[in-house]
């Protein structure tokens, strides 16, 4: 008996190389075709110009609710307001607990603009 061909398992994980291929993409264009690459372990957002700015090394950046580039020194999240929180520690995890709250390793600070720092050449 043959087993007849499922696409979806197969959609699945070419997605899943898709995006973790992307992932990995660590050099960036600007709006002017430079091409631009960032400190290792770092993490770099477009603002709404096109300039891209990034966090310090183990940190994140993340676009806050109004669409503004926000930075901390380890990883952020969302929370169910929209704000934007990050471990206070450089290369700590965060994450939201069942009631949609920022939990993070070291706690969690607000994510702010005065972290990020522009990427140059």
């Amino acid at each position: 008996m043959t087993m007849p061909f499922q696409p979806l398992p197969v959609l699945s994980l070419a997605f899943t190389l898709l995006f973790l291929g992307s992932a990995e993409a660590r050099c960036v264009q600007d709006r002017y075709g430079n091409t631009l690459c960032p400190a290792p372990d770092s993490r770099c957002v477009a603002d709404r110009y096109g300039n891209w700015l990034c966090s310090s090394e183990g940190g994140d950046a993340a676009l806050d609710r109004y669409g503004n580039p926000v930075c901390g020194a380890g990883r952020c999240v969302a929370d169910i307001h929209g704000e934007v929180w990050c471990s206070t520690q450089s290369r700590g995890s965060a994450a939201l607990d069942r009631y949609a709250k920022a939990v993070c390793t070291g706690g969690c600070a607000p994510a702010t603009p005065s972290a990020c720092s522009p990427l140059k050449k």
